[in-house]
């Protein structure tokens, strides 16, 4: 007993050098905890004080440099002859009507809004004599600008008719609300900060440029995590975050201070260039009272921890070294002959020579068996997933196989904008982020790989279907910042046992096909309801793309691909409706040029499907440019063969080509030719697959869509230059043609026009 005492407690026994060690690592833990405590208790106010002040002197700079900036590129701009000019110009444009140098204006207009880092949601150019404005969407009274473009219940049209600026060159004013009114509805367009500047030379012309007062707060500040406001050097309140109003401050001079007022600290300082009062808000009374109750907190479990820390290390070292005796005995007995290099306590010494190579063999099989039943694991799910019978050695894993449990599955197709480099490593950087998001939870889950670009994804026990829903909203973030790769995700429903893989396989890829035409990231759950397959059948067996293909008109022909586009899009199409679409054009022109005889552009119509020709594409645009390349060669070999083969024809398309503004018609062009009407009717109808009054409305209706993008040429204009007499009868026609209006068409352009100005087209 006396000898085992002695062994248990002697200075190099296990249970001395472990109480040792406990009592070690405790007085340090409590030693490193009481010290920091008392350091940092101290410097708390110090660092939230200094942490305040650097932000708000950080926010400070930002915004002092961004009203230079802005103030430079303006002073840059009115510097210019052609712009002093052109204001002088249109300072006087009810007298010289000199309508063409307002787009140039409006392009030197742009490079101040359409500058990102600027902040500034438009520029005004304010005529006060001539009583108009010209801004980024054109000409317009002063009224209309003010009382429905631009209304606000501060800022009205009478305010900024009496506005001046006496000796200033910049002022800024409040922030307001601002919204836009029209017939149909009313828009808020945000808080805006207006700044009137003077538009030198000339006194009654005035710059109003209107800056985003919440986007330079995120873009300067801390995104309105404390209440900041902007005081003008009058004291006057021009932006703010906080809707309670600033108590009255002791501030003055250019210097930088704060003030404690109740339970808030108000950190200010005084802009060196504008003269503006920059307010920042922090609370700390609550960080001071939290302190109090954490010195007392902190003393209390100090002191509790350290005497549960010495009570629990003693029972603990004690009994962990009981066994430990009873084995290095046992292991003696066995041992045969003594131990090689020894530790420095003798118990792990002898533990360590026995043990050490059974670890290290254990460790070596367990993980070569844990690789091996991973991969049968997976080979048998992918089996099971696209229903092929498994091998009769392996069959006992079908009750291995989750068959009992509840799961979802979610299917991921991979695709993208281009043609990477290496894709194989984008694709397996990504299947990596997929599994790392869904592993961790409670259940279990299972990838696999049935495609390239395909990954499949079961989650056994997985709970709610929000719960993943929200692991895939927290992807699609992710990906959103990654403009050259997207997915499509079909998720299921949370299946009992029952439901066999396989139709939960099948179900996800008919979801696949539900995608819509852009380059986001979509997670789909259920089909979505769309009219564009009935449409795009009968689009594609129907003989209208085959006549139009006779006549060999680009303009014809484009115009009709437009306008299928434009009804797929309209009618909420999936990107698979697209891709049907596009084959459907591809069959079409290929039966239009075996009618032709054109057996040398065969060959590429049939090369034009082969791969996944479709796989890259995801807006109209490049269905667009994808089906002009196809159709362009086809239409010029058609045209070139009925130049040759019929100058009647030729003779009838050139003359409408030219005179199509004209007052023509069939008779007319009959008389040119020495026929009869009827007979040039018949022949131009065999020859062209198409009537002759309907391939010149067609003709005409092309050339007036492409003088609406002229926004200076009235609608009765543009119908006489093509040819048409009565403005109504002109409309009634471009209605039928395209299905909307003249001035509908004219407005979507615009719109699709400023939509798509330095962005990707997401039609």
């Amino acid at each position: 007993m006396k000898r085992l005492l002695t062994s248990q407690f002697a200075l190099s026994g296990l249970f001395v050098k472990l109480m040792l060690s406990f009592l070690s690592i405790i007085l340090l833990l409590a030693s490193f905890n009481l010290f920091s405590h008392l350091y940092l208790s101290g410097k708390v106010y110090q660092e939230v004080v200094r942490q305040n002040e650097q932000a708000l002197k950080q926010t400070v700079e930002g915004y002092e440099n961004h009203f230079r900036l802005t103030q430079n590129m303006i002073l840059a701009l009115t510097q210019s002859d052609t712009w002093t000019a052109n204001l002088g110009i249109l300072s006087h444009l009810n007298e010289n009507r000199r309508y063409d140098v307002v787009n140039e204006v409006k392009s030197d207009l742009m490079t101040l809004y359409g500058n990102p880092f600027l902040h500034i949601e438009n520029f005004i150019l304010y005529f006060k004599t001539e009583d108009y404005v010209l801004e980024k969407e054109g000409l317009s009274s002063t009224s209309d600008m003010f009382g429905k473009y631009y209304s606000s219940q501060e800022y009205t049209a009478d305010f900024w008719r009496n506005q001046t600026m006496d000796n200033q060159y910049l002022k800024v004013m409040p922030a307001a609300s601002f919204t836009e009114t029209t017939m149909s509805s009313t828009r808020p367009l945000g808080r805006l900060m207006p700044v009137l500047i003077k538009a030198i030379p000339y006194e009654e012309v005035y710059g109003l440029v209107m800056l985003n007062p919440q986007r330079l707060e995120k873009a300067y500040g801390d995104a309105g995590k404390n209440p900041f406001y902007i005081m003008d050097a009058q004291d006057r309140l021009l932006f703010t975050t906080a809707e309670t109003k600033l108590p009255a401050l002791k501030y003055a001079g250019n210097t930088s201070a704060h003030e404690r007022i109740g339970d808030q600290y108000y950190f200010y300082e005084k802009g060196a260039q504008t003269g503006f009062t920059y307010v920042r808000v922090t609370e700390v009374a609550a960080i001071a009272t939290g302190l109090r109750g954490m010195r007392l907190l902190l003393a209390v479990l100090l002191t509790a921890s350290v005497l549960v820390s010495l009570l629990f290390s003693f029972l603990f070292s004690f009994r962990l070294n009981q066994p430990l005796q009873r084995l290095v005995a046992a292991l003696d007995r066995t041992a045969g002959s003594g131990p090689g290099k020894r530790s420095s306590v003798k118990e792990f010494a002898i533990i360590g020579d026995r043990l050490s190579s059974i670890l290290e063999n254990n460790q070596f099989i367990q993980n070569d068996l844990d690789h091996k039943n991973s991969l049968v694991r997976q080979y048998a799910y992918t089996h099971k997933v696209k229903n092929i019978p498994l091998n009769a050695k392996l069959g006992d894993l079908e009750e291995a196989l989750h068959s009992e449990q509840p799961y979802a599955s979610i299917l991921f197709k991979l695709s993208f904008t281009g043609i990477p480099e290496e894709p194989e490593k984008h694709t397996l950087a990504l299947w990596q982020l997929v599994q790392r998001l869904f592993t961790g939870g409670e259940g279990e889950s299972v990838v696999l790989q049935p495609e390239q670009d395909l990954l499949l994804l079961l989650l056994f026990n997985p709970g709610p279907q929000s719960g993943i829903l929200q692991v895939l909203g927290t992807l699609q973030e992710l990906l959103a910042e990654e403009p050259s790769l997207y997915l499509t995700i079909a998720v299921s429903p949370v299946y009992s046992g029952e439901t066999p893989f396989t139709d939960a396989y099948h179900n996800l890829t008919v979801l696949l096909k539900e995608r819509r035409l852009n380059r986001e990231t979509q997670i789909i759950v259920e089909p979505r309801a769309s009219s564009a397959k009935a449409f795009h059948r009968k689009v594609t067996n129907g003989d209208e793309l085959h006549n139009l293909l006779q006549s060999g008109s680009e303009e014809a022909v484009f115009g009709w691909v437009e306008r299928q586009l434009e009804q797929l899009r309209n009618k909420d199409a999936t990107a698979e409706d697209f891709r049907t679409f596009a084959r459907g054009v591809v069959e079409q022109t290929g039966k239009t040029v075996m009618k032709q005889n054109l057996p040398e552009l065969e060959a590429g119509l049939l090369s034009a499907l082969s791969g996944e020709p479709f796989a890259a594409l995801y807006s109209t645009v490049q269905y667009r440019e994808w089906l002009s390349g196809l159709l362009t060669p086809v239409l010029a070999a058609i045209r070139n063969g009925s130049e040759i083969r019929d100058p009647v024809i030729s003779f009838v398309l050139e003359y409408l080509d030219k005179h199509y503004g004209e007052d023509i018609n069939l008779s007319v062009v009959a008389d040119k030719l020495n026929l009869t009407s009827g007979y040039l009717s018949s022949i131009f109808k065999e020859k062209t697959g198409i009537n002759f009054s309907e391939y010149l409305n067609t003709l005409r209706i092309e050339r007036a869509k492409e003088l609406l993008l002229n926004i200076d040429l009235r609608i009765q204009d543009i119908a006489l230059q093509v040819g048409y007499q009565n403005v109504n009868s002109f409309i009634r026609t471009f209605k039928r043609s395209s299905g909307l209006t003249p001035g509908e068409y004219r407005k979507r352009y615009d719109q699709k026009h400023s939509t798509n100005t330095g962005t990707y087209d997401h039609e």
